[in-house]
């Protein structure tokens, strides 16, 4: 294998006491937001943040086409009655930022990245981002790391969202490699299908007890199993 790509969260990272579905903080999060906004929070105001994000949240509502988080947070703004200008990019911050702060490296993410990288194995991340969050603090997540990630590619980047096959032939065709020539790792489904999609040998990667079968041609229960592949 020539190449191996990887989804993100909770596969290279984790948000600590955060579920994949951010709805049951949606409340405490739209409080900084407002504030932010020099508002007091109020529960008609919070109900309607609420909605919008509800509507947007993958967990709830399958789509597979990504919109932008100025799409989501202009809405939000507009709805609120407040000016974009002064106050889209400062909504966006305190609002990643409340989850980002939760942001951990597993204990095997920086050993397996620098031996595969050693070995002379381009890098790659396709990774579906909540709420269209921006590049940038993608970015900050994988600062620890993204010294030795070739590249990354995130749903807004690609305008799908997995198992939508363009993600997974835009990281072949930026790493220079065949489907047959590289691995793919990821910790749901939607991984799984999107690699078999087209032909990428796919690997999925449980830290838990429980049994989980997607197609996968591999599981492992720690990244540092990739050197046996």
């Amino acid at each position: 294998m020539k190449a191996i790509g990887f989804d993100l969260g909770s596969t290279l990272i984790k948000y600590e006491n955060v579920p994949q579905s951010w709805k049951s903080l949606y409340k405490e999060a739209l409080k900084d937001v407002l504030i932010s906004c020099d508002c007091i929070p109020n529960n008609n105001m919070i109900g309607i943040g609420e909605e919008i994000l509800s509507k947007y949240n993958t967990r709830m509502n399958y789509r597979e086409v990504e919109v932008s988080s100025n799409q989501i947070f202009s809405e939000m703004l507009e709805a609120w009655n407040l000016n974009k200008d002064s106050y889209l990019n400062k909504i966006k911050n305190v609002f990643y930022s409340y989850f980002q702060r939760t942001s951990r490296l597993y204990d095997d993410t920086v050993i397996t990245l620098e031996t595969l990288k050693k070995q002379g194995v381009r890098i790659g991340i396709l990774t579906d981002v909540p709420y269209g969050m921006d590049r940038d603090y993608v970015l900050n997540d994988i600062e620890a790391f993204k010294r030795y990630i070739d590249v990354l590619l995130t749903s807004v980047d690609v305008g799908f969202r997995k198992p939508n096959k363009q993600g997974y032939s835009d990281l072949l065709n930026n790493l220079d490699v065949a489907a047959n020539e590289m691995v793919f790792v990821g910790d749901e489904q939607k991984d799984i299908l999107g690699a078999n999609s087209i032909g990428i040998y796919s690997v999925l990667i449980n830290r838990t007890s429980t049994i989980k079968e997607y197609g996968q041609r591999k599981m492992i229960s720690s990244l540092k199993e990739l050197m046996a592949i």
